[in-house]
């Protein structure tokens, strides 16, 4: 039984041997376009990934910092960068020659049709814009841009709150860049200059986790102005929505703030390039989801975040799939990075499997399919020969037949046939005699 096996196995090695020999053409192109298919759908994701986070201290780098042990998990390194803020940190982000693969950054920034090369994955919480100032009453009522006369911080050059606030400061024909009063210093700077009373106000665009926002709300001298025209200004941009401070929400013990409070919001959008890697969007997708679950959402609804809300940079392929139908379905089960690359080539995999399966069904027995295909390629021969001899006159042509068919005999006492096979093979040598036999006999009587 044992040498039986053996034998079995040396001549399935000797028919595939065979075969490579004789078709190693199409085991290169088979490998080369493996390694096509393996290039095309890239399917290990980087090893680094680098976030833009905007200014230190900032509801974005506190959620940029969530993400980190996430990615830790997949075995990829996610870098923060820390940007004077929203426009500093698309502008690197668009910028193929800076290492910022994906950002966090206030919804509405980026003009709409302005940069091909990104993609958005939805927003995944609210951003307020706070003005805060000192008082037991607000120092002024109205509008914002009665503030134009006082000294206010509106975070550095390009950031989110710079941006927004002169969008709606425009629609009051009040300029920043004509006013002395507004100072451009980063938030952190701005939160420590109001409570020591350097500066009036301070506007900040930013989440009420964030560290700045939360340390001015911990102030007693520190107020929320109340935007009492925040409809019509949403209105006016629609990329803004209205959000409300209940009275007592803040304090309910010391009733803060005394009276409901409208602000204007946007939210944190995060963008990415066109080109990363699906499985590192999939791991944004899911750690957006699980800091939205795990995160006690002062302003937003239940379950509304990650969502698809700034429409000016189109959502990605990948995220639009999983909107619609959640995470890939074997990442429980598998690596992320595998469980994405299945879900994204599955349809790839099956056409290859209709192809492959009938080829898989022969690999157990090749020797026998390749003695059939060289047995029965003799005999195809043998007949065609037979057939040329009926009509042939000359010996030229004869003797070049019978060469040819002796050939064909030294050649099968040469190739490794199953013992199986023995059988057929004898049965086609027997056949090749008998033209051959015949091939002789009629050259005799031709030749005088």
């Amino acid at each position: 039984m044992f040498l039986h096996t053996r034998d079995s196995l040396f001549q399935e090695f000797q028919a595939w041997w065979g075969l490579l020999k004789s078709e190693w053409y199409w085991v290169l192109i088979l490998i080369a376009g493996a390694l096509l298919l393996l290039a095309f759908t890239r399917p290990l994701p980087p090893r680094d990934v680098y976030l833009a986070v905007g200014q230190e201290g900032s509801t974005f780098e506190a959620l940029g910092q969530k993400f980190v042990p996430l990615f830790a998990q997949e075995n990829i390194r996610l870098h923060l960068v820390n940007t004077s803020g929203s426009a500093s940190s698309l502008k690197d982000l668009a910028d193929k020659n800076i290492q910022v693969n994906a950002a966090l950054m206030v919804s509405g920034i980026p003009e709409k049709d302005k940069y091909p090369d990104l993609n958005s994955l939805g927003s995944i919480e609210y951003v307020p814009l706070w003005l805060f100032y000192h008082g037991d009453s607000p120092v002024i009522s109205g509008t914002i841009a009665n503030f134009s006369n006082k000294k206010v911080a509106i975070g550095p050059e390009g950031s989110g709150t710079e941006i927004i606030l002169e969008r709606i400061l425009s629609l009051s024909n009040v300029s920043l860049d004509k006013s002395a009063t507004f100072l451009k210093i980063p938030n952190k700077e701005a939160a420590e200059k109001l409570i020591s009373g350097e500066v009036d106000a301070v506007f900040i665009l930013d989440g009420i986790n964030g560290p700045n926002v939360k340390k001015l709300l911990a102030h007693d001298d520190v107020h929320v102005f109340n935007f009492e025209y925040a409809k019509a200004l949403a209105k006016k941009l629609p990329y803004l929505e209205v959000v409300e401070i209940p009275k007592g929400s803040l304090d309910l013990k010391n009733l803060r703030p005394p009276k409901d409070i409208s602000m204007l919001s946007s939210t944190v959008s995060l963008l990415v390039e066109k080109d990363m890697h699906p499985a590192v969007q999939y791991l944004f997708l899911l750690g957006a989801e699980k800091i939205s679950n795990n995160v006690d959402q002062f302003f937003a609804k239940p379950d509304l975040f990650p969502a698809y809300l700034d429409r000016n940079i189109p959502l990605s392929p990948v995220a639009n799939r999983f909107y619609e139908k959640g995470a890939p379905a074997l990442k429980d089960s598998l690596p992320l990075w595998l469980s994405s690359y299945l879900d994204r080539i599955w349809i790839l995999l099956i056409g290859a499997l209709a192809v492959i399966y009938p080829m898989f069904k022969l690999f157990p027995s090749y020797r026998h399919t390749r003695a059939a295909m060289l047995i029965s390629d003799a005999y195809q021969e043998i007949l065609e020969i037979e057939q040329q001899a009926d009509s042939c006159e000359s010996l030229e042509i004869l003797q070049k037949m019978i060469d040819r068919l002796e050939e064909m005999n030294a050649d099968s006492r040469r190739i490794s046939i199953s013992s199986d096979d023995i059988n057929r093979l004898y049965s086609m040598k027997s056949a090749l005699n008998m033209v051959h036999a015949q091939l002789l006999d009629k050259k005799s009587r031709l030749d005088p």
